[in-house]
């Protein structure tokens, strides 16, 4: 009998990121705060693309990164989220399936387009995105599976989704399915903005269903209106068992309701693209409690895939690098 291989899933916004160098008054030039996601409309889009030219395209969006590392880490995973039969939709599936990771929701034939997110990269390695949700906005309860694979351990919700028309709807169905085979349920906030938005629909799930809560710490101030990293934490383990707080280069604080340990950030040369480091340590982290490491080990492998991926340009890092 093959040994069980343990999953994690996640519901969120694929989109593909086109990611451009830019310089320091680029986002500003645009109106946007440098270091924040804001959705926009076609046209804005579009304006976005125009000036920093068709860089580097790369399938994306938050957890879909996530889940995507978690193809990186040679476990398997699912995806539930809405992309179109374009081209852009293609490439989101393909890239997708060379890690091993399901995408069970059809793609949209009538006319719609697959979300992307245009990226500027200012010489400091911040990033500030500007998204077009398109066929992410689709999603409905119905066009999701019937059930998640047995194997799923944990399952990922984007506070992003909760921007999108039956977002708040789709994440209660994903529940549903991971309730199903037995698995937990994790919540990542996304930005602090996305919390200003959806703070109530956030705190419900946090208060109800969540069992793990990941997030950097100007989201988790903004959920619980804390002052400092240690209270934010302590705040959240009120309400979930398992807590992961992101520091950028200060590391993080991880804590499953025992001691609150301190994960070191990894050291690296040079940062050149900050894009995708939360999602990264995410799947580091996700990935080993699945595997069934402790908190320690496992904040320690989100800091690893977190250093790793900010080396680059762009939010994934490939199997050979």
């Amino acid at each position: 009998m093959s040994e069980r291989v343990p999953q994690v899933a996640g519901i969120g916004n694929p989109l593909v990121d086109v990611l451009a160098s830019i310089d320091p008054e680029g986002p500003a030039r645009h109106g946007l705060i440098v270091g924040e996601m804001h959705l926009v409309d076609a046209e804005t889009a579009a304006k976005l693309y125009a000036e920093i030219g068709p860089g580097m395209q790369q399938s994306g969006g938050s957890v879909a990164n996530t889940i995507a590392h978690i193809g990186d880490l040679g476990l398997q995973g699912t995806f539930l989220g809405q992309v179109a039969d374009d081209d852009l939709g293609a490439v989101f599936r393909r890239d997708m399936s060379e890690l091993g990771i399901a995408v069970p929701v059809t793609s949209l034939t009538d006319g719609t387009a697959t979300g992307h997110c245009v990226v500027m990269v200012t010489p400091d390695g911040e990033r500030t995105m500007s998204t077009h949700l398109g066929a992410c906005e689709r999603l409905v309860p119905g066009g999701m599976p019937d059930a998640l694979p047995p194997e799923t351990e944990i399952l990922l919700i984007e506070g992003y989704h909760f921007d999108v028309p039956e977002g708040a709807a789709n994440i209660a169905h994903a529940v549903e399915l991971a309730h199903g085979v037995g698995a937990k349920v994790a919540l990542t906030p996304s930005d602090p903005a996305c919390v200003e938005r959806q703070r109530d629909a956030m705190l419900a799930l946090i208060e109800g269903d969540c069992d793990i809560l990941i997030g950097n710490e100007l989201e988790l101030a903004a959920l619980s209106s804390a002052r400092d990293p240690m209270s934010a934490l302590h705040w959240a383990l009120d309400h979930v068992g398992t807590v992961a707080l992101t520091r950028s280069e200060h590391g993080a604080l991880v804590s499953d309701g025992g001691p609150v340990v301190q994960i070191a950030a990894v050291p690296v040369a040079k940062v050149v693209d900050s894009t995708g480091a939360g999602d990264a340590f995410a799947a580091g982290f996700l990935g080993g409690l699945a595997m069934g490491e402790d908190v320690t080990r496992a904040g320690e492998r989100g800091a690893a895939m977190a250093a790793r991926v900010i080396c680059h340009m762009g939010a994934r890092q490939s199997r050979a690098s």
